[in-house]
């Protein structure tokens, strides 16, 4: 039985450094397609005479549009073969690594060997102090990526906060949360996922508001709501079904 566990956690283990190192790999990545890009701030500079340029990122290709009709590749061929190849070997390793997480994630297991008793208050608490949290880093890290890396580069620092606050959200539960068959990891996935989710599509329904709000955190609305949805999630986890008892305090 030891050794099966032990297998286990090795392979968790392998795949989280997969995911890690494939999600780097894939930033670095958007900041080369970037790079090979004509210039933002000076499109003149990189395509003189050009009225427009055409931009693509899967595979990295960039267009130069003259007014007489002309278009210019502006990345050569073989660049554009050997970052293709690049993505796709990254993108595959990282999704092989979140198949695993995945799938262990699906499994059932107790927090076994927890003794603690859950705090409900404290889990609430803390759980609306990650959302406040992970709107801030997550705005400002994404505005950064996207100047840096295009949008990739924005998927991949969003895809990295969202780890990180999972990595947060199941040490909390850990230490306050309800326990169950569930398990933290779990609990803490549907948290800031689900509350993610609803951001975002917060976000899109109000975006006139939000984008009036030319500052790096946005509208006060925004990272408000992210922490009240973070703690309405986890107060929510609390719900027992009948005939479900629990080791709980208050605080």
């Amino acid at each position: 039985m030891g050794s099966v566990t032990g297998s286990l956690r090795w392979k968790a283990a392998t795949a989280r450094n997969v995911v890690v190192l494939g999600l780097a790999g894939l930033l670095v990545w958007s900041v080369a397609v970037e790079v090979a890009m004509p210039s933002s701030l000076d499109p003149d500079g990189s395509c003189p005479g050009a009225v427009g340029v055409e931009r693509h990122y899967v595979p990295p290709s960039a267009t130069c549009l003259h007014p007489d009709g002309r278009t210019i590749d502006y990345i050569p061929l073989p660049e554009t073969v050997v970052l293709t190849v690049l993505f796709v070997v990254l993108a595959g390793t990282t999704t092989a690594g979140f198949g695993v997480l995945g799938w262990r994630l699906l499994r059932r297991g107790r927090d076994l060997g927890r003794t603690k008793p859950g705090r409900p208050v404290f889990h609430v608490l803390g759980a609306a102090m990650l959302g406040l949290v992970t709107a801030v880093v997550a705005r400002v890290a994404v505005l950064i990526a996207l100047f840096t890396g295009g949008p990739p580069g924005g998927v991949v620092v969003f895809v990295a906060v969202a780890l990180l606050a999972i990595g947060v959200a199941s040490a909390l539960d850990r230490a306050v949360g309800p326990g169950g068959a569930a398990g933290p990891n779990r609990r803490a996935t549907v948290l800031v996922v689900a509350g993610s989710a609803v951001m975002l599509t917060l976000i899109v329904v109000g975006w006139r508001d939000y984008a009036e709000h030319n500052t790096l955190l946005g509208p006060a609305w925004a990272v408000t709501a992210s922490g009240g949805m973070f703690a309405l999630l986890a107060g929510a986890q609390w719900i027992r079904l009948p005939g479900q008892r629990g080791h709980t305090r208050l605080i």
